[in-house]
């Protein structure tokens, strides 16, 4: 039985919300891997009951080793945009093989879709931060063995994105709320961040459910149409979609032309290829425009019965309202509050 789980990642958007999960109840200590205990994320985390620490750099094996000895699950969450796809792949298969000869019980693997290899492989989909997680979600599926349990939670992007990330609106002096984005017809499977947290603890908590599987989460698949349609009926506000070529969005990007995907890499994560912010993201939203990655609803509504729906339902439980907000502070707020 595990008891005591290591989230790796923990102090990032989505690792606070599975460490919620897990904690809320006191069923599970939870162990979280940080680099920075005293830091104010880490500190937030640490007021929940029955969280600790662990300091460690998930590119250092003794580090990793040390860590796994002390718990029976893992959820690990590499940062993708810190130490870049190479490293992600690399280390994502090693902190598995460390997993089995450590004897975890549970290892869950936080991922996204494998945009390359769901587009037919077909590079124009290619996206370095998913293709990575993708490429070691198959591998550690394949090579699971009958001594640990292994499961994949695939996720998206998250409907927080829309208050603090690549769907912000524009605003215009009149007050209008602009989406100017390269997604034309298309659909993103958006998802919210608190019920990634909920699925996470619905795996360790079906461990016989979720062996084996790989769990493709979202909350509705969401095209802009019905965004500014959802915008102006939660919030008054007139909103507008602009549809971009990807030419046009990226001339508007703060990021240059041949800034590294890995643009958050730490001094010791050795970035030096791999592809620009420019190419991953155009793979990102091609993904989107050309709605290459589905979900199976009828499944989470059984599996999560309480989950947040639509998108407009989201926007009602965050009081959303087109203006930039930090997630991790709404987060923090919202738990204070008293509200999930």
């Amino acid at each position: 039985m595990v008891k005591k789980i290591l989230v790796i990642g923990a102090t990032g958007a989505q690792g606070s919300a599975v460490v919620r999960a897990l904690a809320h109840d006191k069923k599970y200590e939870v162990v979280i891997f940080t680099r920075n205990p005293s830091s104010e994320h880490a500190q937030e985390l640490l007021s929940l009951p029955g969280v600790s620490a662990f300091q460690g750099n998930t590119l250092n094996e003794k580090d990793i080793y040390a860590a796994f000895r002390q718990v029976d699950g893992v959820y690990c969450n590499l940062d993708g945009f810190a130490i870049g796809e190479i490293n992600e792949t690399y280390w994502g298969i090693r902190t598995f093989e460390i997993a089995i000869e450590t004897g975890i019980k549970h290892y869950v693997w936080g991922s996204l879709d494998y945009l390359v290899k769901k587009g037919g492989y077909n590079s124009k989909y290619r996206c370095g931060h998913y293709d990575a997680k993708g490429r070691v979600a198959d591998f550690i599926l394949q090579n699971k063995t009958k001594a640990m349990k292994v499961s994949v939670l695939t996720s998206g992007p998250y409907m927080e994105m829309l208050f603090d990330g690549v769907f912000v609106p524009k605003v215009q002096e009149d007050g209008t709320l602009v989406y100017a984005h390269p997604i034309g017809k298309g659909h993103v499977p958006m998802v919210h961040l608190e019920d990634i947290g909920k699925y996470a603890r619905w795996i360790f908590d079906h461990p016989q459910k979720s062996d084996g599987l790989d769990l493709e989460v979202a909350t509705e698949h969401v095209d802009w149409k019905n965004l500014v349609d959802c915008v102006q009926r939660v919030t008054g506000k007139k909103a507008v979609f602009i549809d971009l070529s990807l030419q046009e969005f990226f001339a508007k990007s703060p990021m240059p032309e041949n800034a590294p995907a890995a643009w958050a890499q730490t001094s010791d994560a050795k970035v030096t290829t791999g592809q620009t912010y420019w190419e991953n993201f155009s793979g990102w939203w091609s993904a989107w425009h050309d709605d290459i990655v589905t979900r199976d609803y009828e499944m989470l509504d059984k599996i999560l019965p309480d989950r947040v729906r639509s998108l407009e339902e989201w926007m009602r439980k965050v009081k959303y309202d087109g203006a930039f907000r930090s997630v991790l502070k709404d987060l923090i707020d919202r738990r204070k509050a008293g509200t999930r």
